[in-house]
Order: C-alpha cells, then sequence, then structure tokens
C-alpha cells in the first residue's frame, strides 16, 4: 500500500496543527454549520458572546442592532472601509468589536473549507481564521512543485485570486476579509521577483492584488510563542477532515515541523502579536482614480521591510535615539512607510502621555505637492506649509509636509503655546541623500529649531564615498550627517520580493555609434579647435537629428516587440540646450507628420509649475509618450509605464543609481526596465554598485534537454543480471536522497541547484520504473519485491513536477523567447466571419461564462465514476469539440450556449445530491461513495438520499466512528488489505446487531470490501 502524499498531509493540515501550536482552536464547520452566517461567514454565537464580553451593560437588542449594521455595511460597495473602520473603533459605533489593547482577550478560531456562497458562485478558502467569530483573514496553500494551466501552483492562485477579486458576487466575502495568505510550502525561488513559488501574503482588492513575500529577521522573538498540541486534538483534526489515515504517517509528521517554510511563514504572520500589529496598524485605504480618470479605492498592507523598519524604529526611539538613517531602496515605499510610522508612533507616544507632532521634509517644491498629496490619498490630514510665519504656526493636522527651504534661522518648533504639554517633535527627512549639505544653513536651520526633536532620515542611495574619502568632490555622507542606518533594505532583496525590477542595459548599435561620431566630427571641424564646448557640440541640429531618429525608432520598435502600445519613455538630455534642440526637432517632424508621438519638454526654467505638472500627470496617465528632460524628473519620479530610458549624459554616484530606477517599477507583465545607454554608464555603474555593496556589507545554464528521447533500456528481454546491475547502480545515486521519506525527498530534491542532475536522477527512476515492469513479465520476484518497495512511481511524481517548476522558472527570467514569439504574432494577419460583430462578440462571451461554470462545476465532482457524470462530461467535450470546428455565427453560439445551461443545471443537481449524502455521513466522501455504489450495484440506479435505504445508512453511520477510531490507533491496518476487510466486516455485522438492521453477508462484505479500497485510495492520495 502506498502512503498518503497531497495538498493535505504536505500542507493543509499540518497548517491547521500549526496554527494550534500559535493559540487558535479549531472549529468544525460540518458540525457547528448552523452557527455560521452564510451570508458573510460570521459565527454568530461566538460574536455574540464576545461582544457581550467587551462591551459590558449591552443588551441583545443592542447586538442585534450593531450586528444588522455590519451586514448592511458589508453590502457596501466601498472594499469594505466602513467595516474596517468599525473594527478599528473609528467608524459609526459605540461599541469595541476588538480588544486590541489586551489581543489575548479576544478569541481565535480556525475552520476548513468554510464554503464563501452567493447563489451559484461559490469558492473555499483552505483555512479561515475568525478573531471574535468575525472571519478576518484566510489561508490558502498548495503542494509543493504542483504546475497548474501552465503555471506554478501559487502563481495559478494569484491569478485566481484576481478572478475572485473582480466578482461582485463574493463582495461581502471580500469587504470582511483583511488579510489573505498563500504558501506552495518551499523556499523562495530565485526568479527576479516573478514570485513562482513561496509564502505570501496580501489584502483584498477590486483588481489585480500586490502579493508580498514574507523574509523573518526577528524569528527569536516568536519562536517562544510556539506551543504544542495533545494527540487528541489531532485525532480530532484528522477525524473531522475524514483524513484518520495520516496520522502515523512519515510525512505528516515532517510537515507539521515548526520549521518547514509554509510553518516558518505562519509563525511570522500569524502569532497573535503580529497579526495585531498588522490588522491594527498595517493596512490602509487608498484614494486612487482609474486610467479614465474615475475615483476608485485600493487597500494596501504593509510591506515586510516596511513592518521591520517601523518596529526598529519604534525601539531606537525607547533607546533614547535622536536620528537615524532608514535605507531602502527606490520603489520600496518611503512614503507609505512615513505613512504607517505616522499611525504607529502616535498610538506609542500617546501611551507615554507624549502629543507627537510629525513633520514631512522635502528639499523641493514639487515633492512637497506629491507627498501631501499620497498622505491625503491615505487619509491623513495634511497641512502643506507654504510661508516661514506658517511654520511657525501649531497645527492639528496629522503632519506637516515642509520644504526644508522654508526653514530659517529664527524657526522655533517648540512648544509656545503656554501650556505645559509634553510634545515630541518628528521629522522624517525625504531624500537624504540630495540637498542636505551640512555646509549650508538649511539643515542647521532645521536641527536647531528643536534641538530635542527625532530626525528620521529616509534613502534610497545614501551619499558615500565613492571615490574615496580624499577624493576632492567628497562630502559628508549620509550616515554622517543623520545618524546610524536603523534599517536597510537594498535594491537586490526588492527585486527578489518583486517591488521591483530588474534593469537591462541596451548597447546602442555599432552603425549609429559611428554615425553619431563622424557627425561629431564634421561639427567639430566647421570651427577652429576650441572655440566649441561640450554642450554646444552635443546640441548641435546635426547631432540631435540622427539621436532623435534612433529613438524614435527603437521606441516604436520596442513597444511592437513588448506588445503594448501604453508604455512610455524618457530621454535625459546632454544638457537643457540639447533637450530644447531636441523637442524642437519632435514638434517638427510631428507638424511633417513623420511621427504621431506625443511628448513633452520638463526643464526647470521651462513654463510655469502648473504646466509643467500638467504635463507630467498626463505622461504618468498615457496621454504622452515621451518626456524630455534634463536635471528634473531623475529623482523621486514615479510612473510605472516607463520602462524605456534614453541616457544621453554621464550621470555618476547616487545621482546614476537613482537615475537609473526611473523604469524599475513593476507595470503589467514586464520583468524588466530597459536602459538604452548613449554615454556608456557601465564603469561608472560598476565602480557605484560596488561601492554600495561595501556600505551595505561594511557593519554589520544549462543548455540540457529536459529529456533524452532515445530508448536506453535496450531489448524487452533483459536477463535478469542487467537489472541487478542497474538496480544497484540507481541505488547508488538515491543513496543521496532519504526515498522512505517522500517528504524529505520532495525537499532534497526542490534544493537540488543544478537541473542536471534532476534530469539524471528522473533518468534513473524512469529506467528503474521500467525494469520493474520487466521484472515483473520475466517473474524475477525477488527485484519485483526490491524495486517496489522504493516506490518509484511516487519518487518520479516528485522529480518530475520539480524540473517542470523550473522550467517555469528559467522560462520566467528568460523573456527573449517571449519578445520574439509577440513580435511574431504581431506581424500575422488574421480573418474573422463578421457576422453581426458586437452579437457575435456577446454570443462568445456568454458560452465562455458557461464554459467555465459548466468545467467548474464537473471538476468539482468527487465521484467521478458516477454514470450520470460520465455522460455530463462527455457530452460537455462534445460541445467544446463542435464549438471550435469552423466558424460558427452567433445563433450557433448560442445554441451551444444553451446545451451547456442544461449541463450545469444538471451537474449541480448531481453535485448537490452528492453533498447531501456526504454531510449524512459528517462530510466523508469515502462512505457517501460507498453508499452510492452499494445501491447501484443493487438497483442500477444512484441513490439520491440516504432515506432510499436508511437501515443500511445506519449500520455504516455507525461503522465508521469504530473503524475511524481503529484505523487511528493502528494505521497499519489500511496497509494490510485482507486484515482491514476482515475487521471492517466484523464491524459492520457490529453495528447491523446494534442497529438491528438485516444486511445480507454478501452485502456486508460488498460494503466492506468498497471502504477497503476506499481507505487504500486515500492512502495513496488517489481520492482526494
Amino acid at each position: 500500500m502506498g502512503k498518503v502524499f497531497n495538498e493535505l498531509s504536505r500542507v493543509q493540515l499540518p497548517a491547521v496543527v500549526h496554527l494550534m501550536k500559535l493559540g487558535y482552536n479549531y472549529i468544525s464547520y460540518k458540525k457547528r454549520r448552523t452557527d455560521f452566517d452564510l451570508d458573510n461567514n460570521i459565527i454568530v454565537p461566538i460574536f455574540r458572546e464576545q461582544f457581550s464580553k467587551l462591551n459590558s451593560n449591552t443588551s441583545e437588542e443592542d447586538f442585534e442592532k450593531e450586528y444588522q449594521n455590519i451586514k448592511l455595511e458589508l453590502n457596501f460597495d466601498d472594499l469594505g472601509r466602513s467595516f474596517f473602520n468599525r473594527i478599528q473603533g473609528q467608524g459609526n459605533s459605540q461599541y469595541r468589536l476588538i480588544d486590541w489593547d489586551n489581543f489575548d482577550n479576544n478569541s481565535f478560531h480556525m475552520a476548513i473549507e468554510v464554503p464563501c456562497i452567493n447563489g451559484e458562485e461559490e469558492f473555499r478558502p483552505d483555512i479561515t481564521i475568525f478573531i471574535n467569530g468575525l472571519p478576518l483573514t484566510y489561508i490558502e496553500v498548495k503542494q509543493p512543485n504542483a504546475p497548474r494551466n501552465g503555471m506554478t501552483g501559487v502563481k495559478s492562485e494569484f491569478e485566481r485570486m484576481t478572478t475572485r477579486f473582480k466578482n461582485k458576487k463574493f463582495r461581502i466575502f471580500h469587504n470582511i476579509t483583511q488579510l489573505i495568505a498563500f504558501s506552495d510550502n518551499m523556499d523562495y525561488s530565485d526568479d527576479d521577483g516573478q514570485q513562482m513559488q513561496g509564502s505570501y501574503y496580501a489584502t483584498t482588492s477590486l483588481g489585480k492584488a500586490v502579493f508580498n513575500s514574507m523574509h523573518e529577521e526577528r524569528y527569536g522573538e516568536l519562536v517562544d510563542q510556539i506551543g504544542t498540541v495533545s494527540e487528541e486534538e489531532v485525532d480530532y483534526i484528522l477525524k473531522d477532515a475524514n483524513k484518520i489515515v495520516l496520522k502515523n504517517t512519515a510525512e505528516f509528521k515532517s510537515n507539521c515541523d515548526i520549521n518547514t517554510p509554509l510553518n516558518r511563514f505562519l509563525t511570522s504572520l500569524y502569532t497573535k502579536d503580529r497579526l495585531a500589529f498588522f490588522l491594527r496598524f498595517g493596512i490602509v485605504y487608498v484614494d486612487a482614480t482609474t486610467k479614465d480618470g474615475k475615483p476608485t479605492i485600493q487597500k494596501h498592507i504593509m510591506r515586510y521591510p516596511q513592518y521591520f523598519a517601523t518596529r526598529k524604529i519604534s525601539e531606537k526611539i525607547d533607546e533614547g535615539m535622536k536620528k537615524g538613517v532608514i535605507w531602502h531602496t527606490q520603489g520600496s515605499g518611503k512614503t507609505a512607510l512615513a505613512y504607517f510610522n505616522v499611525r504607529y508612533l502616535k498610538y506609542k507616544f500617546q501611551q507615554n502621555n507624549l502629543i507627537p507632532r510629525f513633520y514631512f521634509v522635502v528639499d523641493r517644491l514639487d515633492l512637497a505637492t506629491q507627498a501631501s498629496k499620497e498622505f491625503r490619498k491615505r487619509g491623513l490630514t495634511v497641512k502643506l506649509i507654504s510661508s516661514k510665519r506658517q511654520l511657525n504656526e501649531a497645527f492639528a493636522e496629522d503632519i506637516a509636509v515642509v520644504n526644508i527651504q522654508k526653514v530659517n534661522e529664527d524657526t522655533d518648533l517648540t512648544n509656545k503655546s503656554g501650556y505645559a504639554l509634553n510634545i515630541q517633535n518628528v521629522y522624517f527627512i525625504d531624500e537624504a541623500h540630495r540637498s542636505y549639505n551640512e555646509k549650508g544653513s538649511y539643515l542647521p536651520n532645521l536641527y536647531n529649531a528643536d534641538k530635542n526633536s527625532i530626525k528620521i532620515a529616509l534613502t534610497g542611495t545614501p551619499l558615500i564615498s565613492v571615490d574615496g574619502k580624499n577624493s576632492k568632490n567628497s562630502r559628508a555622507t549620509t550616515r554622517e550627517i543623520f545618524g546610524d542606518y536603523i534599517h536597510k533594505y537594498y535594491y537586490n532583496q526588492s527585486i527578489e520580493d518583486g517591488y521591483t525590477l530588474r534593469l537591462l542595459r541596451e548597447e546602442i548599435a555599432t552603425s549609429y555609434k559611428k554615425k553619431l561620431s563622424d557627425v561629431l566630427s564634421s561639427i567639430s571641424g566647421e570651427v577652429e579647435k576650441g572655440s566649441l564646448d561640450k554642450t554646444t557640440l552635443y546640441s548641435h541640429p546635426h547631432f540631435v537629428a540622427p539621436m532623435l531618429e534612433y529613438i524614435l525608432n527603437d521606441f516604436t520598435k520596442s513597444r511592437d516587440i513588448y506588445d503594448d502600445q501604453t508604455i512610455g519613455g524618457m530621454i535625459v538630455s546632454q544638457s537643457s540646450a540639447q533637450a530644447r534642440e531636441m523637442y524642437k526637432q519632435f514638434m517638427r517632424k510631428r507638424e511633417l507628420g513623420e511621427t504621431t508621438l506625443t511628448a513633452s519638454l520638463i526643464l526647470s526654467d521651462e513654463n510655469d509649475k502648473e504646466t509643467r505638472a500638467k504635463e507630467v500627470d498626463d505622461f504618468k496617465s498615457g496621454k504622452t509618450d515621451l518626456l524630455i528632460v534634463y536635471n528634473m524628473l531623475l529623482t523621486g519620479f514615479d510612473a510605472p509605464r516607463l520602462k524605456k530610458l534614453y541616457l544621453g549624459r554621464m550621470i555618476k554616484a547616487h545621482n546614476l543609481l537613482q537615475t537609473l530606477t526611473r523604469v524599475n517599477r513593476p507595470y503589467k507583465d514586464f520583468k524588466m526596465g530597459y536602459i538604452v545607454d548613449f554615454a556608456n554608464i557601465s564603469h561608472e555603474f560598476d565602480k557605484t554598485n560596488h561601492a554600495y555593496f561595501e556600505e551595505l556589507n561594511q557593519e554589520y545554464n544549462s543548455n540540457t534537454t529536459d529529456e533524452d528521447l532515445e530508448n536506453i533500456y535496450g531489448s524487452l528481454f533483459v536477463p535478469a543480471s542487467e537489472i541487478e546491475s542497474s538496480l544497484e547502480n540507481a541505488r547508488i545515486i538515491l543513496a543521496e536522497y532519504t526515498t522512505d521519506n517522500l517528504e524529505q525527498f520532495s525537499r532534497e530534491v526542490s534544493e537540488t541547484p543544478e537541473k542536471k542532475d534532476l534530469l539524471e536522477l528522473a533518468k534513473t527512476l524512469r529506467e528503474l520504473k521500467q525494469y520493474y515492469n520487466v521484472s515483473r513479465l520475466m517473474g524475477y520476484i525477488d527485484l519485483t519485491s526490491q524495486i517496489n518497495e522504493l516506490e518509484v512511481a511516487k519518487l518520479l511524481t516528485v522529480v518530475t513536477n520539480r524540473i517542470a517548476t523550473l522550467n517555469l522558472l528559467s522560462n520566467a527570467k528568460d523573456d527573449s523567447s517571449e519578445k520574439l514569439l509577440k513580435l511574431a504574432m504581431s506581424k500575422m494577419d488574421f480573418s474573422f466571419k463578421k457576422v453581426g460583430e458586437a452579437e457575435l462578440e456577446l454570443a462568445a462571451n456568454d458560452f465562455l461564462d458557461r464554459q467555465r461554470k459548466a468545467a467548474s462545476a464537473l471538476g468539482h465532482n468527487w465521484d467521478q465514476t458516477d454514470p450520470e457524470w460520465v455522460s455530463l462530461y462527455d457530452e460537455f467535450t462534445r460541445i467544446l469539440q463542435k464549438q471550435h470546428i469552423g466558424e460558427l455565427t452567433a445563433e450557433e453560439t448560442q445554441i451551444n450556449t444553451t446545451a451547456l445551461d442544461h449541463i450545469i443545471i444538471q451537474i449541480n443537481n448531481l453535485n448537490a445530491r452528492n453533498r447531501k449524502l456526504a454531510t449524512a455521513f459528517g462530510g466523508d466522501r469515502k462512505y457517501a461513495r460507498t453508499y452510492k455504489h452499494i445501491i447501484y450495484s443493487q438497483k442500477k440506479k444512484m441513490p439520491s438520499s440516504v432515506r432510499e435505504e436508511p437501515g443500511l445508512y445506519r449500520v455504516m453511520k455507525r461503522s465508521k466512528q469504530e473503524i475511524d477510531d481503529k484505523v487511528a490507533k493502528n494505521q497499519n491496518m489500511v496497509e494490510n488489505q485482507g486484515y482491514f476487510t476482515n475487521e471492517s466486516i466484523a464491524t459492520i455485522r457490529n453495528s447491523s446487531r446494534q442497529e438491528k438492521v438485516e444486511i445480507a453477508p454478501a452485502q456486508v462484505r460488498a460494503v466492506s470490501q468498497l471502504l477497503t479500497d476506499e481507505y487504500g485510495k486515500e492512502l495513496e492520495a488517489i481520492g482526494v
């Protein structure tokens, strides 16, 4: 008999056991189904009890009124903002729903497979977690190396989640959910942020969500919070899931270890203190606009570097810190980090009877406006200080945004109210690598405005000594000015986490380099040597013309290659004079009809501030194709659609990194941002990158084909000696793997870095599998037994799934073939039969919708040997074949759609009957299938209810408890089919006597044999 090796044994039930170790109580959904409000999955009795506990002197009427208000709010089209405010104590409620100050005072429950149902639409999270009976978070798990739909399991789950978010029928469930976790129980892969495997968390969304990894930095504070579970508790979980056979398997025990990737992730996120922090301080609603300018809502959750940075800031302040540096790479969300700290530090200071005043300090007017906008979008009240007089005035807003140039020698930010208030000023100093010069007056003015202030500097590229400390251009470093690093998060981590993209430096064509060189020489020769400076040379019309021509051709071609006409480009000019000449020539090309592209010229002395701001917004929203700049927008400018950067001048040190990363924001399915290098920055970049790497660490190919298609096995009729030799060779190879524990073997396979080693292993296992069949055929009983003990088929499945996963990871990193395919497709012409286009399109959409629903319903059926299911599946396949043969009219498509409607009705009815039968057996599908097929063998018709044979039902129901108890005590009985059959026969006969129901001996044997098969299949992970 084989071993259980599936999603239940490897991830779902081990996760439940681990959550119990973290203090969550398991609750049986099927036993307490009536306690759940099916509209929203709130466990009403628990919620009522906790409500009374947290709100003394309230009546049942108070609870009912509050509950009705909650149900009303959950129907709002606001992504749950009203409900979120309510549980935070900020909504239209006078009651406490969660005890945030003493989080352990709440109740913590979890359940598996709790359905989220609205009409015919349904999804079932693997694990739902309830706080005070409220389903605030759920977990989706996938077994390792299980590709689906051409994607890894985790990636496929992300796609499915995006579809769910867009489905308005699930609005209530999305509105009440605050946190969603995903895991395939694997370590993160080196896939440049493609998020192909590992563990992630997100919050809800109206569309595509952001999925965040979790790289633990403080495991030491968590490990002591992991408790233990009793055998009785484990038995209860497994029995409730009808999977008691898992209990004593090596794989299940391995996956219950606290150090599996999944369980480490759960510890990081669901330890109660952590969960409380994320739910209370780590979620924010952001007011945004759609592409067409309509208002919408986004919901964001703290990224893990923001969380750990916030914790470090708080601790450093407790230690008496007055200044320090947050080094978080560009694109990591430093404005959001400041927002989260305002919320958390305000709470912390108030606990210590301090009144905090927060300032966000910038060094450019446009950044002040931008920061104010970002804070307001997140719900903070903002005072945008526009004069030095305003700076000295007290303010009641959550935060003040100020340009550092407004701070003069007379600025006094200390308490001047005349009241004995304990005020603590906190400055967040943005872009701390720029013009905060220690030799200038602005920074000393800020420091002296309140010498007791706390100064937190934010930068993605701190000033460091790139050319050496004794360089004539050296100046004080960021660390020398603002203090030690509080927390660091470098750009390689950001790329790994998918927050930013890799960069690809594109060499310009050799022929073009030669052309520019010739043009430059001809320009220089027009006048005497030395009479033209570099700026004049590079801004000469003869030089700019071929450069602009190359850029426009390259940009247009890039849009075709990437199959995306929405991407934008930025031209970084050698000088403002070159920028103006380039824009002049560009507009001339538009007048002559030589290009349909659009562009804006952004210079500090070109147009007024309002005009520049509008042109920048137009670019961000996709109304403008290209930006032509010199010094502006090279830092602090965030436009995800910007994917092509044409670098026309040399930029050094931190400014270079700032400029290059304008194109590193995630956008659609892009895997990198592209730099077209006219200035040959490679040496400067290498030098800068090396210097930053040193600063960061100061403190502290294969071309092998996947398959060998040659017949390596030789003749079928091989001597026993050859099989013995092959087996011995295989044993040597397999000696490096733990083959008697499938879970450990799977981990070892996943940790094997070389694909060629996995290919060799797969080849060995494939050969063993072939020899197993040969030895059986030839009657080599001893060899057959030896090979069979290795469970070759299961080992081979693990290896081939890992190879498939690696192929997906490899494809994710190499998009050259993808670009070629897109380019080829863009050149093809497709023709369609056009008979009422709009009508045909609507008909096709209806068909696809019914196809999805029918496929989903057929797939959810758990008795696919049922003759009715087989018939419906055959009909479904026939309709699909009919739909996809030839060109159909709207009328023909509608006929096929109607046929699918009939299938959907029938399969939903069949699934409903099956659900009722399973419910009668406590949700155990093994017994429901057995009951169905016993009746079918007698009547040639599947039963629709246990009422058709109530006596048999009662006997089987009574037998189930006794058989499960025996299996819990002795799992080996399932592996011994003869023993299991005899035990079940005795149990059924005994139940028959107790129920006083006569069952013929033949029927007893038939029931016993079917149950033997069902338990055996469950153990082999076939009938999951």
